[in-house]
C-alpha cells in the first residue's frame, strides 16, 4: 500500500516519509549498529552515475555493501526508504555506474568483517549546487523546462535536500553516519563563491542530523580534466579551495581519469571505479587504516581484475636528478593502466631514496634499483632498473619546460628558447646544495637572448619568485649558494626545488658545463677521467674555450689536456 501511495503522488512522498518516521520510537536511535558505517552522497550527474554498468560491476557485491533507496525503482524493484544490496544503479532508475559504487566496495573490502558499509545517495543530473540549499532550492524549480527540476520533482518530491535528510534520519536508525561525499560543479563552473555555498549545505546537514564536523568529514571530487576533453576543468581550482573554507573537507583528485568520449562532462566506467576507490582511500586514511584489503577479506575474482596489478611498467634504464619522484604506471589484470607512483617503494645500495624520491643529498651515482608495489589485494609486484643519478643532466627525460616553449638538443648541449621561455630541472623532493660554495655555469659562446639562471625554493612558483643571476656578456657565471635571496628573503641552498634557464628574447644557450665547486676561482674541485657511460658514446667533448672537439668515443684520439664533457672538467 505504501509503495502505491509513493507511485501515485510523488509530491506528497517527502511529507509522508517524515510523518512515518515520527512514528518510530525515540529509543530506536540507541539500537543503531556502531559497525554499520553510513555515507551520505549528493551532487549532479557524475555522482548519480552516467556510465552504463558492465557485467563486472553487477557481481560479487556481497551483503556488506548496502544502499538505502532514496526513490522508487521499477527495475530492479526497490522501494524508497528500504535497504538493498548495492547493485548499480544505486541512485535512481535512470542512473548508471557512479562515484559511490566502488567507494562502497573498497570500503567494505578494507574494513573488518563485522563492518557493513551503506550509502544514501541523492543526485540529479545537471543541477546547480543551489538545488541542495534548503533555503534556495525553490529557485531551481521555477523553469518547467529545466531537466534537473523535472528530475527533482519526479524522484525527490521537489526537494532533494529534504529527501536526503529524511533518508539520512532513517539510516541513522540502523547505523552511524561517517562521512559525506560530494561530486558537483559543472553547473556552477568557476563560480568563486561555490565553496561558501557548499559550506552552508554541509553545515545545514550536520545541524539537521545532529552530527559533528570532526566525525563526519566532507569528500569532494574534482571534475573531468582538460586533457581528457573536460570543459569545466577550471572549476577544479575552485574545488581546491574547499579545505580553506571547510577545515574537514578533502579533495579527491581526478588526475588520469578519462572521459566517456561522448561529451565533455562525464567520466567513463573505469574512471568511476578509480574515483570511487580514491574517495575510499581518503576516508580510510582519515581512519588510520591501511590502503589495502583487510587480511581476512576474501576478494572475489571479478574484483581482483580491477584491484590487482599484473605488471609494473618500469623502464630498464633511467637518468634522474636528486629529489626526483620516479613516475611509474602499472597494468592491472583487467587491462587498465594507472599511475602508481605514490605507492612505490625503492631499494638501492648505491642510490639513497626518501619518501619515494631519489634523496635530495644524492650526488652523481649509478645503481640497480628494485622497485616494489603492493596493490590493494596485498599482492607485491617487483621490477628492476638501472638508475643513473646526475645533478644537471642535459637529457630530454630530465629537463622540463617550466614556462613557455623550449627544446633541448642533448647532443649539441643546446637549449633553444622562445621569448619568455624557461627550461630546467625540477627536484620534486628538493635538492641539497648546501655542501658547496658555488654553482658554476659555463657557456660555449656568449648568449644573445638576455638569459638568466633562476633558482627556486620549495615555496616558489615558476616565473614569480626566484633567485637569479644574469649571464650578460659573461660565458662563466658562478652563483654563490649561501647568498641566494628571493626579494628580501634568504633562499636555503639545502632545499632547491628547481633550477632553470630563462630567455627574455628568443635564442639559444650553448652549455659547455655546469658543476658545483668550493673553489673561489670557480674551478672544479677535482678532475676525473671521462666516463662514456654518463650520457653515452655520443656525449660531446669541448675544450676549455668552449669549442667542440669530438665526442666521448673520440677520447682516445684527443691530445692530452683539460676538457669539458658529461657536465664536468676532465683531464687527459
Amino acid at each position: 500500500m505504501l509503495n502505491r501511495v509513493f507511485r501515485r503522488d510523488n509530491g506528497r512522498r517527502g511529507r509522508l516519509l517524515v510523518w512515518l518516521m515520527m512514528l518510530v520510537p525515540v529509543c530506536a536511535q540507541a539500537e543503531a549498529d556502531p559497525n554499520f558505517y553510513i555515507y551520505l552522497c549528493f551532487g549532479q550527474s557524475n555522482m548519480e552515475g552516467n556510465a552504463p554498468a558492465e557485467a563486472v560491476d553487477k557481481t560479487s557485491i556481497g551483503h556488506r555493501f548496502q544502499m538505502l533507496a532514496t526513490t522508487d525503482f521499477d527495475n530492479p524493484s526497490r522501494q524508497a526508504g528500504q535497504w538493498y544490496a548495492a547493485v548499480p544503479p544505486i541512485v535512481s532508475p535512470i542512473a548508471g555506474l557512479g562515484m559511490a559504487d566502488y567507494f562502497g566496495r573498497t570500503m567494505a573490502a578494507a574494513l573488518p568483517a563485522q563492518v557493513t558499509v551503506g550509502v544514501v545517495d541523492v543526485a540529479i543530473g545537471g543541477c546547480a549546487i543551489e538545488m541542495f540549499d534548503k533555503d534556495k532550492y525553490q529557485t531551481q524549480l521555477t523553469d518547467p523546462g529545466n531537466w534537473s527540476a523535472q528530475l527533482a520533482n519526479r524522484y525527490y518530491g521537489g526537494n532533494p535536500y529534504q529527501r536526503l535528510v529524511d533518508m539520512a534520519r532513517r539510516a541513522q536508525q540502523k547505523g552511524v553516519i561517517k562521512g559525506i561525499l560530494l561530486h558537483q560543479g559543472e553547473s556552477n563552473n568557476t563560480q568563486q563563491d561555490w565553496p561558501q555555498k557548499v559550506k552552508k549545505i554541509y553545515e545545514d546537514l550536520l545541524a539537521d542530523l545532529g552530527l559533528g564536523a570532526d566525525s563526519v568529514p566532507l569528500f569532494a571530487g574534482e571534475l573531468l580534466r582538460q586533457e581528457f576533453g573536460g570543459v569545466c576543468w577550471g572549476h577544479n581550482s575552485v574545488i581546491a579551495r574547499l579545505p580553506q573554507v571547510i577545515p574537514t573537507a578533502h579533495v579527491i583528485s581526478s588526475e588520469g581519469c578519462e572521459g566517456n568520449g561522448k561529451d565533455p562532462w562525464h567520466f567513463c566506467a573505469m574512471s568511476y571505479r578509480l574515483m570511487g576507490r580514491r574517495y575510499a582511500f581518503e576516508a580510510l586514511r582519515l581512519m588510520g587504516r591501511e590502503l589495502m584489503a583487510d587480511p581476512d577479506y576474501v576478494m572475489p575474482t571479478s574484483m581482483k581484475k580491477f584491484f590487482c596489478v599484473q605488471k609494473i611498467d618500469l623502464p630498464a634504464e633511467l637518468v634522474a636528478v636528486p629529489g626526483q619522484r620516479i613516475g611509474v604506471k602499472a597494468t592491472f589484470q583487467d587491462g587498465h593502466v594507472e599511475d602508481v607512483t605514490a605507492g612505490m617503494v625503492y631499494a638501492c645500495d648505491e642510490v639513497p631514496f626518501a619518501g619515494g624520491c631519489v634523496a635530495s643529498t644524492a650526488g652523481d651515482a649509478d645503481g640497480t634499483v628494485v622497485a616494489t608495489y603492493t596493490d590493494f589485494s596485498r599482492k607485491q609486484t617487483r621490477a628492476t632498473m638501472q638508475l643513473k643519478v646526475r645533478r644537471f643532466p642535459l637529457d630530454e627525460r630530465c629537463m622540463r619546460t617550466l614556462i613557455g616553449q623550449g627544446t633541448l638538443n642533448s647532443e649539441e648541449r643546446t637549449l633553444q628558447l622562445q621569448a619568455g621561455a624557461e627550461m630546467g630541472w625540477v627536484y620534486d623532493g628538493g635538492m641539497d646544495l648546501s655542501g658547496y660554495k658555488y654553482l658554476v655555469i659555463q657557456l660555449a659562446e656568449k648568449q644573445t637572448c638576455a638569459a638568466q639562471l633562476r633558482l627556486y625554493g620549495q615555496t616558489e612558483d615558476f616565473s614569480q619568485n626566484y633567485a637569479l643571476s644574469a649571464f650578460g656578456s659573461k660565458t662563466t657565471v658562478g652563483v654563490k649558494l649561501d647568498g641566494l635571496r628571493v626579494g628580501s628573503r634568504k633562499l636555503a641552498a639545502s632545499d632547491i626545488r628547481a633550477i632553470g634557464f630563462y630567455a627574455a628574447r628568443e635564442g639559444a644557450l650553448h652549455i659547455a658545463d655546469i658543476y658545483l665547486t668550493n673553489n673561489d676561482d670557480f674551478t672544479p674541485d677535482a678532475m676525473t677521467p671521462v666516463r662514456a657511460d654518463a650520457t653515452g658514446a655520443r656525449c660531446p667533448v669541448f675544450n676549455l674555450s668552449g669549442a667542440r672537439v669530438g665526442t666521448a668515443s673520440d677520447w682516445s684520439r684527443l691530445p692530452g689536456g683539460a676538457y669539458v664533457t658529461g657536465g664536468r672538467v676532465v683531464l687527459k
